[in-house]
């Protein structure tokens, strides 16, 4: 037995070893985990749940079951939460069963040798375990810092299971390879998070100047390639300092954020709004014209000087003036960022709230 379970802890740490993409739901990069221990056990399930709230945990959500196809979640849980994008799996609140919680939270795992008569499992009672003729169960704890994140159960059918030490080793050690993959899946998604805001200004949520010269730097490439124009427009609120000072900075904060809400409105979902700083703007417009680009920019004004800013009780109404230029591919991206501050500056000692064409 002691080889044997050599053998199969052997093939569980290659397999949790292996690189896979944890960029999708929690299914597919838990599967080949899972899948190797029901084979490895000789049982008919195994599935993963984690607490919802690590600290405070209200419910255990399912997110991975050898019953699902191929690794997916079936299409009758799936639904568009953005917001909770776990929403759709399927949950147990911890209301409903508080002594299997209750077990799962001590960090010691539960061999329920008869599911129906152990203590912490017996609140699945005609609710659970004979709806899907579950007899036996064995749940270890998936942990994260010491603390429990979660549960792997392994169940059976067909009677009474005498579920052995190595055995319980073994599921420890599949909770444990569940915990690593967990581990990458969160420092990939904190990845993403940083990269996010490395190219976003904290306060509106638009792009950088950063981003911006990445972003035009790969359609420079890509106009010169296929022989289109790419036009840019330049922003800038007018007498916004006037704002900060009678308003405080607080009330300045909303209006940048109301302002490029009412921008993203007009613009495309493939132009690029970028902050360049203060209450300067830049509109990357790919394969426009600068006619087109003109009647973008007018309508951003328009839409700009029909904005309210509302904050409580106050209410503002503000205008800006615009700058419109075509990219020169040939050239540093540097002059066209200077063709569109200048026509900016014009527009200001035009009377504001215009748009100039260069």
């Amino acid at each position: 037995m002691q080889n044997r379970l050599s053998e199969l802890t052997q093939r569980l740490r290659r397999i949790s070893s292996e690189e896979v993409d944890v960029s999708g739901e929690y299914p597919s990069f838990l599967s080949d985990i899972i899948h190797e221990g029901q084979l490895s056990l000789g049982i008919d399930r195994i599935s993963v749940w984690l607490f919802d709230d690590i600290n405070h945990p209200v419910k255990l959500i399912n997110v991975a079951n050898t019953d699902w196809p191929a690794g997916q979640v079936p299409s009758h849980f799936q639904t568009e939460d953005e917001e909770d994008p776990l929403a759709f799996y399927p949950s147990l609140k911890y209301t409903d069963f508080p002594i299997y919680f209750s077990a799962i939270s001590s960090g010691v795992s539960i061999a329920a040798n008869d599911a129906e008569q152990d203590e912490s499992t017996l609140e699945f009672n005609g609710i659970y375990l004979q709806p899907n003729g579950i007899t036996t169960m064995l749940d270890t704890v998936i942990f994260k810092n010491g603390i429990p994140l979660g549960v792997v159960c392994c169940e059976g059918r067909g009677g009474v299971r005498e579920w052995s030490e190595t055995e319980v080793a073994y599921a420890e050690m599949i909770a444990d390879c569940c915990s690593r993959r967990l581990l990458v899946k969160e420092l990939w998604q904190l990845q993403q998070k940083l990269r996010l805001l490395a190219f976003q200004d904290a306060l509106t949520g638009l792009k950088n100047r950063r981003y911006l010269m990445d972003f035009t730097r790969r359609e420079i490439s890509r106009h010169l390639r296929n022989g289109s124009t790419l036009s840019a427009v330049m922003v800038d609120l007018d007498h916004f300092k006037r704002i900060n000072d009678k308003y405080g900075h607080d009330v300045g904060d909303v209006v940048l954020r109301q302002f490029s809400e009412c921008c993203l409105q007009i613009l495309r979902t493939e132009d690029c709004l970028c902050r360049l700083g203060g209450e300067e703007f830049l509109a990357v417009l790919p394969a426009t014209k600068l006619d087109d680009a003109a009647t973008v920019a007018e309508r951003l004004r328009a839409a700009v000087e029909a904005l309210v800013i509302k904050h409580g009780a106050l209410r503002l109404q503000i205008t800006a003036s615009f700058g419109v230029c075509e990219v020169e591919l040939q050239q540093p991206f540097s002059q066209s960022l200077k063709l569109a501050d200048n026509a900016v500056y014009q527009a200001k000692r035009a009377g504001r709230n215009c748009v100039v064409v260069v």
